[in-house]
């Protein structure tokens, strides 16, 4: 355990001083982070893994305009509940097939993985009932007991194992302490550590971020982990 501890210790160290050499700023976060309904968050997740994300916002534009939904919200008493709930979202799933929701409600036929994955709009489906059995309908549902009943089985559907989905699920709600381990991130964190890319695991770079946000705050470099996980994408992918 103390070795482990040390380890982080001493990467979080390069991490922070990377950051540091690198220049790297926060920056105000994008408007998917400020979406007027929980169910697009769950979208938004599960369709932006493994592709490149503005497939995935235009997924949720097309939704949303085929629905007639709000999408985006910086209200803060409608972000406390919601526009439109989980319950609601399932509903539009009733009598109608995988391939079905495919075509005509996201407009978007991706799979979980190209080998033996699912529709992401049924991934999407499956994400949105476990949310919703494990209690979760709006935004202010989102307690620590009501996630960890519905991560479990959530990490069950095909393609949501790693959790990285579910961590950024709950970043587009508005949590701000955790980071997606996307490719964006593990290629930042492994040259900042000298680490490949594909051992930067989330269960690495969770604590290593949580570290190196406390070293920065000693520098009066003020960030949270979301913050920081969104300025890490920005530059990695030169949007």
């Amino acid at each position: 355990m103390k070795n482990t501890e040390n380890l982080h210790r001493q990467q979080a160290q390069k991490l922070a001083d990377y950051i540091i050499s690198t220049d790297l700023q926060p920056i105000p976060l994008a408007e998917e982070f400020f979406y007027a309904s929980l169910p697009l968050c769950v979208i938004d997740a599960v369709f932006s893994i493994s592709v490149t994300y503005v497939s995935t916002r235009n997924t949720v534009i097309r939704f949303c305009e085929h629905q007639d939904w709000t999408r985006i919200s910086e209200d803060k008493a409608l972000k406390r509940i919601g526009q439109h709930t989980i319950g609601q979202f399932l509903h539009l799933f009733d009598d109608c097939s995988p391939e079905h929701n495919a075509e005509h409600l996201f407009k978007n036929r991706q799979r979980t993985s190209s080998r033996s994955g699912i529709l992401k709009a049924e991934a999407v489906q499956k994400f949105a009932l476990a949310l919703h059995r494990a209690g979760i309908d709006n935004f202010c549902d989102l307690t620590e007991y009501r996630l960890l009943n519905a991560k479990t089985n959530i990490q069950k559907i095909p393609g949501q194992k790693s959790g990285i989905s579910f961590n950024y699920f709950q970043m587009l709600a508005g949590n701000d302490d955790l980071v997606k381990t996307d490719r964006m991130v593990q290629g930042f964190i492994g040259k900042a550590l000298g680490l490949k890319p594909e051992c930067v695991t989330p269960s690495l770079a969770s604590p290593v971020v949580k570290s190196t946000i406390l070293l920065l705050a000693q520098e009066r470099r003020i960030w949270s982990a979301r913050q920081l996980d969104y300025a890490i994408w920005v530059k990695e992918s030169g949007n």
